[in-house]
């Protein structure tokens, strides 16, 4: 951790951040998503306060997972035809970054990975098709289109509240993955899907 402390582009409320490798953060006063620059913040998106809805998970949480410490950073919320989902991004003590996937009571935990490369247009893959990813072997299983809804908290990559984001979830071996596509760029993750027991969450 390497707090650094800004003020709202907007409204000039407080923002102290908490991780050198947060690179967005959105007001918990106004909702003002920020990107970091080494000039200061500039506003960046909507500003959309998100509904509460029930979960166990908080910005400013900690707790373990399997024993490994984490602090929940931040949260995007994606909608789509059916729904939303949530995403909480977190910070590990051993220094991985982590992200939780929140979508109708069930999680799944990925963690990014860089693109060895290049890989088809989203136009081009089709649900059911095999495509070879970094070493990966990838079955398509869905492929969908999201908006991001809004968020709060402190998050690791630019992500513009009001965007729309091309999805392609599939798998591979046995692991869940999943390609967002971007206007800016294509992130690639793996996962797996967690039981609720395996995470213990300290009380405020």
């Amino acid at each position: 951790m390497n707090e650094q402390s800004y003020s709202c582009p907007s409204c000039g409320a407080p923002l102290e951040i908490a991780h050198r490798f947060t690179k967005l953060v959105i007001c918990s006063y106004c909702s003002q998503a920020s990107t970091i620059t080494p000039s200061g913040l500039n506003p960046s998106g909507e500003q959309v306060a998100l509904a509460d809805f029930p979960s166990r998970f908080s910005v400013g949480a900690s707790g373990s997972l399997n024993g490994d410490l984490f602090e929940v950073l931040g949260r995007l919320r994606y909608a789509y035809d059916e729904g939303f989902w949530d995403e909480w991004f977190l910070a590990f003590s051993n220094g991985k970054k982590r992200w939780l996937q929140e979508d109708e009571g069930e999680l799944t935990l990925f963690e990014k990975e860089s693109l060895t490369a290049a890989i088809p247009a989203f136009k081009e893959i089709s649900v059911g098709s095999l495509l070879t990813i970094n070493e990966y072997k990838v079955f398509v299983t869905e492929k969908s289109q999201a908006s991001i809804r809004g968020g709060e908290g402190e998050l690791f990559f630019t992500a513009t509240p009001g965007s729309t984001v091309n999805c392609i979830d599939g798998n591979a071996g046995g692991k869940l993955v999943s390609l967002e596509f971007s206007e800016d760029e294509i992130c690639f993750s793996r996962g797996e899907e967690i039981p609720h027991e395996s995470i213990t969450l300290v009380e405020k």
